[in-house]
């Protein structure tokens, strides 16, 4: 078996264009990759899987199981995404990084969380980031 980058784009409802966007890497090249006609360098591989929310392993179509194999890893894997996300509106509230830069960050972390809790859609989350993007908006008004 070819690696699963098609499958899991497909299973998501993303374009090329999409992934593109939210991965910094060319369409072109992601149909490469999605083909064969060309393999992603390791650092690739890592961007890909992380942005899917699987080991490299099971991207890459050597593993047949893609997430979490228990509630404990289901949770580190929560965890994980919601430090990012603290440390992301911490960076942006203090300036260190920029609306746009934060926003696209925000983004990514969205999906992966999507990702994560692809059944429990808690409400709690969605509350969290929209608080998040409106923090991030009102200060780039604040900033005009």
């Amino acid at each position: 078996m070819g690696n699963r980058i098609r499958e899991l784009r497909a299973e998501r409802g993303l374009t090329l264009a999409n992934l593109a966007n939210n991965t910094g890497l060319a369409p072109n090249t992601i149909s490469q990759y999605e083909t064969g006609k060309r393999n992603p360098k390791l650092e690739t591989w890592i961007k890909l899987a992380n942005y899917f929310g699987v080991p490299v392993s099971y991207l890459q179509g050597i593993e047949d199981k893609a997430g979490p194999t228990s509630e404990l890893e289901h949770q580190k894997a929560h965890d994980a995404v919601w430090d990012a996300v603290g440390k992301l509106v911490r960076a942006a509230s203090v300036g260190t990084m920029s609306y746009e830069e934060a926003y696209k960050e925000l983004k990514r972390y969205r999906n992966k969380s999507d990702e994560l809790r692809y059944k429990e859609k808690q409400e709690t989350q969605q509350r969290m980031f929209d608080l998040a993007l409106s923090t991030f908006k009102r200060r780039e008004r604040n900033e005009k």
